[in-house]
């Protein structure tokens, strides 16, 4: 009996060995195959919550104000095609505006440099005044703004794909919906859905304030500022900080270091604290049920496997993994540890 029990204990043991195993390993394969397929996937990830977001917006028109679906599916699409084409418009023409006056700006940064070193050289801090200066005079400080047609052109492309897969979920919504509702699909949905509404409004909110504080002060590419706001926002912890950080050297170029270059850099300080810390906590609630060191941990493996657009996508496919893993017996407990509770 003694020996039955033994060997049914060390039975299981194996089979849950065999059975981490063989989840590491197909966690490996699945990375490679991210990363391989990379070019294809990050456009169908970002199509699938575009699209999650388009349902949700024609699901509001249709249940407030009594628009038929097909007609309030395509106003939501039109309304975001719109949107797109206006992003673009405004970004090429704030980039354009500030090409042709990088000439006065590269005058104001070596201005502003050399106060800086004559100050330095006051208090008795010898500094090579020529090194500094031939250095800046050589500095590619624009070749960025130079190479934004290209990114530009990169982005649509994308986009372009991002709407061709949009078009063609829309086109099996009747055949989805012709079948029963999957349960586990329907709490990832509503659990991406509402993350993506809350995170949309408040870093719409947080790029609407930040646009102003920067028109007011007549910052250049206060647009572009504002979208990249409202874009870096949905990196989790990092994005914000990276915000504020941007306008930064512009805001060095147009005022040096006088008192407006620390006001606006705190007013936005203050926008992104506000919003981000205060506000957004609250319309969130339990959010996505993710510890923040999974967050963290989740930011870090996206990035690596995706880049940028990975950084973005973060915690809305981290948090459906969780949602599958909770509904399999055998990774229930990595749910649980990933959600910051020892698993039982």
């Amino acid at each position: 009996m003694e020996k039955s029990d033994r060997a049914e204990k060390t039975s299981r043991y194996y089979q849950k060995m065999n059975v981490i195993c063989l989840t590491i390993i197909a966690a490996g394969v699945i990375t490679a195959g991210l990363i391989y397929t990379r070019a294809m996937m990050i456009p169908l990830v970002i199509a699938i919550f575009a699209y999650t977001i388009l349902n949700q917006a024609s699901a509001m028109l249709h249940r407030r104000f009594n628009f038929p679906a097909w007609l309030a599916m395509t106003l939501s699409i039109s309304f975001f095609v719109l949107c797109f084409t206006a992003i673009i418009y405004f970004t090429i023409n704030s980039v354009g505006n500030f090409i042709k006056e990088a000439e006065m700006y590269r005058e104001n940064l070596l201005g502003s440099v050399s106060d800086l070193l004559t100050k330095l050289s006051e208090r008795g801090i010898d500094v090579d005044r020529n090194s500094v200066m031939a250095y800046l005079k050589d500095l590619p400080l624009f070749a960025w703004f130079k190479n934004f047609g290209a990114q530009l052109f990169s982005l649509f492309s994308n986009s372009t794909l991002i709407i061709l897969f949009i078009i063609f979920l829309l086109l099996g919504e009747k055949k989805a919906l012709a079948t029963p509702p999957n349960k586990t699909i329907q709490e990832m949905l509503a659990n991406v859905s509402k993350y993506l509404s809350v995170k949309v409004s408040t870093s719409l909110a947080t790029a609407l304030i930040i646009w102003f504080i920067l028109i007011l002060f007549k910052v250049k590419m206060a647009f572009l500022f504002g979208l990249l706001t409202f874009l870096l926002n949905f990196i989790p912890s990092v994005g914000s900080i990276i915000a504020v950080l941007l306008p930064a050297p512009v805001l060095f170029l147009q005022y040096g270091h006088g008192s407006n270059f620390f006001v606006v850099l705190g007013l936005m300080t203050a926008t992104q604290f506000t919003i981000g810390n205060l506000i957004e906590p609250r319309m969130m609630g339990e959010g996505m049920d993710l510890h923040p060191v999974v967050v963290i941990a989740s930011l870090i493996f996206w990035s690596l496997v995706w880049g940028v657009p990975g950084a973005f996508l973060s915690v809305p496919i981290t948090a459906s993994i969780k949602i599958i893993l909770s509904k399999i017996k055998h990774t229930r407990p990595v749910a649980e540890l990933l959600a910051g509770r020892l698993p039982q």
